[in-house]
């Protein structure tokens, strides 16, 4: 996990906290509690702290948390945790909900899918807000794709292979690394990553199922509706959670 923001050096991270929080002023959600499931190294946390933002994160990877929680310093609460029984770790209710970086997809069977949704519906305040995102669906997914990413951040360089591979509706990602950090030379091989592969509507019908009376599909962090499911392309669910009906 040392280098995982090199390795993800292009992420526009900023650009994400924006669309949450035009997503909250959508639905006149005032609160400022928010619980981010996938985690990770922390990179949204910093952001949603640092613009007032209170702040649980939630991750299955001590590793990720431990760097979580160098980088917030104290300034939110990170739990190791699955995000299919957050009921085991995390309490009370947030004005916001969000999983994000594609996390959703390590749901690997429908009944995952709704376990985990279910978990962050019940922990939403009402109203609440929950936004995810993937760039992985069913139509979308691409077998036997070949990719190659590099970075220099002038310290550390490093390259990244990637190939995919489909099983029926679980997609595989197997990453291969090369890296150079000073006068150590690093190789990792196999990092392997099985991802549940959906439709849109999975998505939304599970939405609606649990409770959300009002969802949405997007493009690339816009409010540009999606259509279709193209390869490539960031798509970002949101859910709206309310006592009064859909608005």
């Amino acid at each position: 996990m040392k280098y995982y923001d090199r390795i993800y050096w292009w992420k526009d991270y900023d650009q994400e906290v924006d669309f949450i929080e035009k997503a909250l002023k959508r639905f006149g959600v005032l609160g400022r509690r928010v619980l981010e499931v996938a985690c990770g190294t922390g990179s949204h946390s910093k952001i949603l702290v640092g613009r007032g933002y209170e702040v649980t994160g939630v991750d299955i990877s001590e590793d990720m948390l431990r760097v979580a929680r160098s980088k917030v310093k104290g300034h939110a609460r990170f739990l190791r945790g699955d995000m299919r029984d957050l009921d085991a770790v995390v309490e009370g209710k947030y004005d916001a909900a969000i999983c994000l970086f594609s996390s959703i997809s390590y749901n690997l069977t429908k009944a995952d899918l709704r376990r985990t949704i279910q978990g962050l519906y019940d922990h939403l305040e009402e109203p609440g807000v929950f936004v995810f995102d993937t760039h992985f669906t069913k139509k979308g997914f691409v077998d036997g794709h070949r990719g190659d990413d590099v970075f220099d951040d002038g310290k550390v360089m490093g390259a990244r292979l990637s190939v995919s591979k489909r099983d029926g509706d679980v997609g595989q990602l197997s990453f291969s690394y090369l890296i150079k950090d000073g006068a150590k030379t690093i190789v990792l091989r196999n990092d392997v990553h099985r991802l549940g592969l959906f439709d849109h509507e999975d998505f939304l019908r599970t939405m609606q199922e649990v409770g959300f009376v009002k969802t949405g599909a997007y493009l690339d962090w816009t409010f540009k509706k999606a259509s279709g499911e193209n390869q490539f392309r960031d798509v970002v669910f949101v859910g709206y959670k309310s006592d009064a009906g859909s608005i």
